[in-house]
């Protein structure tokens, strides 16, 4: 089953990355933050909302503008999420984002398997890749499940086949 959509209806990407990290720098490392930069925000449940950008990525990819950054330690602990892109393949999902390590190089965040799913009717759940969790200091596995994330949607052009 392939899914098929039109990234131009996403308005943006709602996702908290993940509850427990979240909850951890924002509550019990003292003088941790969270930066939102390049349009990111957050609603009034937590989740942060990636504004959507028309016309990258082609019609199997949904790209986003902005950055969550958690800072904590003075510095020593920093994670920046930024500019996430949801490509849809053949069996899979896959969210990249660029890694200000490496001089913005795409990596490869984490998958969710496609299971015909219309984007922005179900969360998504993505789990972390060997990438990803280097991204995360080795802290979570490569497997771990993130956050639910999901496509706000502003019309229905989605089709699955």
């Amino acid at each position: 089953m392939k899914l098929q959509f039109d990234p131009s209806t996403i308005d943006a990407l709602q996702w908290r990355i993940d509850d427990r990290f979240d909850h951890y720098v924002r509550n019990l490392t003292g003088d941790g933050e969270v930066v939102l930069t390049g349009g990111a925000a957050v609603d009034d449940d937590g989740q942060y909302l990636f504004p959507a950008v028309a016309g990258k990525g082609g019609s199997s990819t949904a790209c986003f503008s902005g950055s969550v950054e958690y800072k904590a330690y003075m510095g020593v602990l920093s994670l920046r999420i930024s500019a996430p892109r949801i490509t849809v393949g053949e069996h899979d999902l896959r969210l990249s984002v660029q890694d200000i390590a490496s001089q913005g190089a795409d990596v490869e965040l984490a998958t969710a398997p496609l299971v015909g799913r219309a984007p922005g009717m179900d969360p998504i759940e993505f789990r972390l890749t060997e990438a990803g969790s280097e991204m995360f200091f080795g802290k979570y596995p490569p497997g771990w499940l993130l956050a639910p994330a999901k496509l706000k949607v502003r019309k229905s052009k989605v089709v699955v086949l």
